[in-house]
């Protein structure tokens, strides 16, 4: 968590500390998102999303530089709170046959990331114009390293190589979901898609 957290950080002119701050950093965030959510991802005023925010222009260069870190913070952010709803999906389906949990595995990344498409296209683009894509591919690895720390404690994995496992199946999932993301018109029906992807990473794992 901290890898994405320290991305994060890296993007705010200072961090905030007290309750209040935090607020307004998260208000001008979600103001931000807003208006990634409407396709306004390539002209983003600052003015205006001070105003949607509900601070004053000042407030917001308080903790950002620019219109850059704005969009970097923002993508950043979203990582981390995914990161955060993955592990705790990963924890609570710990108990559940290997199947089960996979399924809710790639249920949970069709729904983030392939459901509200302008999002997760919006964020994408924000990552390719500000030359996040590196950084955007090593946060992928600390999904993976989350799997594999989950693949660890259960009984029923019979792959030799956890981390290899867990680097394919996070892989695996991730390339569909990415697929999906920039499809105008499906290629295949998702519910078939979404089967043969848990068969795959089921059976992967059982290696």
């Amino acid at each position: 968590m901290s890898r994405i957290s320290a991305l994060y950080d890296a993007h705010l002119r200072k961090a905030p500390r007290q309750s209040r701050s935090r607020s307004v950093v998260e208000a001008i965030l979600s103001a931000a998102l807003e208006r990634v959510e409407r396709g306004g991802e390539d002209d983003v005023p600052l003015q205006e999303i001070a105003n949607r925010a509900g601070v004053g222009i000042g407030s917001l260069y308080d903790y950002f530089r620019d219109r850059r870190s704005v969009l970097a913070a923002l993508a950043a952010k979203m990582t981390e709170d995914n990161l955060r709803a993955f592990e705790a999906l990963l924890i609570e389906t710990e108990p559940l046959p290997l199947p089960e949990s996979i399924e809710r595995i790639v249920d949970f990344a069709f729904a983030t990331y392939a459901t509200n498409k302008q999002v997760p296209r919006g964020i994408l683009k924000i990552a390719h114009s500000l030359g996040l894509m590196p950084t955007l591919a090593k946060s992928q690895s600390v999904f993976t390293e989350s799997l594999a720390t989950s693949l660890r404690r259960r009984k029923d994995i019979t792959h030799p190589n956890i981390e290899l496992a867990a680097w394919t199946v996070t892989q695996a999932t991730m390339g569909v979901v990415h697929a999906l993301i920039w499809e105008d018109q499906p290629t295949h029906e998702r519910e078939a898609l979404r089967a043969d992807l848990v068969t795959l990473c089921s059976k992967h794992l059982l290696a």
